[in-house]
């Protein structure tokens, strides 16, 4: 990548240190300036058009109310389902595969029947992360499962089961369901998958300095992984705030959280 940054219109980056880089920006700008296949793997979760619930510590006058601090999270669901579409298309030209996190919850109906829609040539399975199921506020109001999983769409180029490029293990077993609880949490985003998802990925579908993007960086846990297994990443999040929590879990000396 790095003899190709003359020829793109990138911004400055706000880190980069030990082949890993982060943009602060909006990744509808800066992901169309990579040329196409610049990455072996894109490892990503996406906003939930959810307003920003969830997300972390607010002011008492805004409760209820939660945002991301640069993102309003909340469009029509058309609106959102078009975003994410259009950023999966793109994300696909620019990686050799994709792998997207996304839980089904009300906002995200609309663009989950869409994935499968329009990327049944490129789907090549659908990988189940299985959490802590959490029960939901007012039940006897509004009966419904507690949720327990979540989907990880893994995309490619074709929709053929294989994967040509690999990492795995000699006996080939690499399950589609795990069980992953998260043990981490940010006072500012508690929206974050559990490291061990970016690590599980790039771990068996990426080699040693390879290169790995993760589009919606949030607090940068897909640069944690990849650094910890010796893999190149670039990361690109909206927010500075978000930006700095990455950037100091990096520094880390011994990166387990």
């Amino acid at each position: 990548m790095d003899e190709d940054k003359e020829s793109m219109s990138l911004p400055t980056p706000y880190y980069e240190e030990d082949g890993i880089t982060l943009y602060c920006g909006d990744c509808r700008d800066i992901l169309p300036e990579f040329p196409d296949k610049s990455f072996d793997a894109l490892i990503t979760s996406p906003p939930y058009n959810m307003g920003g619930n969830g997300l972390g510590n607010q002011p008492k006058s805004t409760v209820g109310q939660k945002r991301y601090d640069v993102f309003h999270d909340s469009m029509a669901d058309d609106e959102y389902a078009t975003w994410i579409v259009n950023v999966i298309k793109t994300a696909i030209s620019k990686s050799r595969y994709v792998f997207w996190n996304m839980q089904m919850v009300s906002s995200t109906k609309t663009v989950i029947c869409r994935i499968f829609a329009e990327f049944g040539p490129n789907l090549k399975d659908v990988f189940v992360w299985q959490k802590h199921a959490i029960a939901q506020i007012r039940v006897q109001a509004n009966p419904r499962f507690a949720c327990g999983f979540e989907f990880v769409f893994c995309l490619g180029v074709d929709s053929s089961r294989i994967f040509q490029h690999h990492n795995f293990p000699k006996n080939g077993y690499v399950p589609n369901i795990k069980t992953w609880y998260k043990s981490e949490s940010f006072k500012e985003h508690h929206a974050t998958f559990p490291l061990e998802l970016p690590l599980y990925f790039a771990q068996h579908f990426t080699k040693t300095r390879e290169l790995i993007l993760d589009p919606f960086c949030g607090s940068g846990t897909t640069l944690v992984a990849a650094k910890q297994l010796g893999r190149r990443a670039v990361g690109i999040e909206i927010s500075e705030k978000y930006c700095e929590i990455a950037v100091k879990r990096l520094a880390q000396k011994e990166l387990f959280q």
